[in-house]
């Protein structure tokens, strides 16, 4: 899979040059707050000002690539606007690499059965994730949500419900996956997580605010579904988003139906999430926390109103924690078999390939994720089967 992916990045090697990967929204966004223009950050003739400076050979949009993200992620990228682009975007890389390492440490700290394998070798698994494989070609910021996802994971399976809170609040520059993730969460585990995520999620709301000001502040949430919703000014074609929406929506034949359809992917996400709320119990036990953690994520991804490929590398802390699970309960392995053949497809970077460049229909990956929560949720039910027979056949004993 690293072979694959080394040779489709030296392929397109020339496209970073020219300012194609989505790093270009971040880098406009640092140079317009370095160049102290921070209220006109959504204002696209700006934007398109910056972006010429550096960007001027690009041949596959007519106009900028817009920063779609809270104004507090920007600060991340003032210091990078003080290198050329490309050598902004390697550093960039750089840096995210350094986030994969602190990803693998906490995994590996996290696991049971693959803390015997070496740090590098978690490094390397993750770097053959076709998903994290992606955030490295556009220079994107999910590897950051990541390492926040898995920090909450840790403070969570410590019991430590308000630094979990914190963490998934300091992901807010990607609050369509965040908010899912902490609703199902706060039903979970109650005020405490709330309180957490309140916390420093509103220290972001307020450095947002010193940035842009209460003129940017309010035109941001127009601007930004304007931006995802209207097709030529960013949005993600349909069939490239690997949610319900996407599933639901993203085929030609279907386009005339327009927002009929939208209800129907909306409607199919409110019953996904009761289902995955009412496993609460099953969650609150620690004997079944990790695999209804895994479960969460994957809901929240598939709920989220934009869900792009390098958004699915969020994908790495299930597939680590199922891994585990798979590792621990080998010796069941009609059932593990049943958890494995679920997720495999995902691991395969050529079906990635497929269905992205061949097809352009990534939203077929939706209906793995699908059966990927199907397959978690009857293995916890089985877990939960074996517990209670275990109990009733212990009673019986004495």
């Amino acid at each position: 899979m690293l072979g694959i992916h080394g040779f489709f990045l030296w392929n397109v090697r020339g496209r970073v040059q020219k300012g194609d990967p989505d790093f270009t929204a971040f880098y406009t966004a640092g140079k317009i707050l370095r160049e102290g223009q921070a209220a006109q950050l959504y204002r696209g003739a700006t934007q398109n000002a910056v972006q010429w400076e550096f960007a001027t050979d690009t041949d596959i949009r007519r106009g900028p690539l817009p920063y779609i993200c809270p104004p507090f992620e920007a600060l991340i990228f003032v210091p990078l606007t003080f290198l050329p682009y490309g050598e902004a975007f390697v550093l960039w890389n750089l840096v995210n690499l350094g986030l994969l390492v602190a990803i693998a440490w906490w995994l590996r700290r996290a696991s049971g059965s693959g803390a015997e394998f070496p740090l590098w070798d978690w490094v390397l698994a993750l770097l053959a994730f076709f998903p994290v494989f992606i955030n490295f070609l556009q220079g994107q910021d999910a590897i950051l949500l990541l390492l926040f996802f898995v920090l909450g994971f840790r403070a969570l399976d410590r019991n430590a419900e308000f630094a979990a809170g914190c963490w998934f609040g300091l992901g807010v520059f990607k609050f369509h996956f965040v908010i899912p993730l902490v609703m199902i969460l706060a039903l979970w585990k109650g005020q405490r997580l709330v309180l957490g995520f309140a916390a420093t999620a509103s220290a972001a709301a307020l450095v947002s605010l010193g940035i842009v000001g209460w003129h940017g502040a309010l035109r941001y949430p127009a601007y930004a579904w304007h931006v995802v919703s209207v097709p030529g000014h960013g949005q993600t074609p349909l069939a490239l988003m690997s949610n319900l929406l996407g599933l639901v929506t993203g085929w030609p034949v279907l386009e005339t139906v327009g927002w009929p359809l939208r209800l129907v992917a909306l409607a199919g996400s409110a019953a996904l999430l009761i289902v995955v709320v009412r496993m609460r119990g099953l969650a609150n036990d620690a004997r079944f926390f990790r695999l209804s953690f895994a479960c969460a994520v994957v809901t929240a991804l598939l709920v989220s109103y934009l869900t792009n490929t390098h958004d699915l590398c969020l994908l790495a802390l299930p597939l680590a924690l199922l891994a585990d699970h798979c590792a621990a309960h080998w010796s069941e392995r009609q059932a593990m078999k049943a958890l494995l053949i679920s997720s495999a497809p995902l691991l395969i970077s050529p079906l990635w390939i497929l269905v992205w460049i061949r097809w352009g229909r990534l939203n077929l990956i939706a209906i793995l994720l699908l059966w990927w929560i199907y397959a978690i949720r009857r293995e916890l039910l089985r877990l939960k089967g074996n517990a209670v027979s275990a109990l009733a056949s212990a009673m019986s004993s004495a």
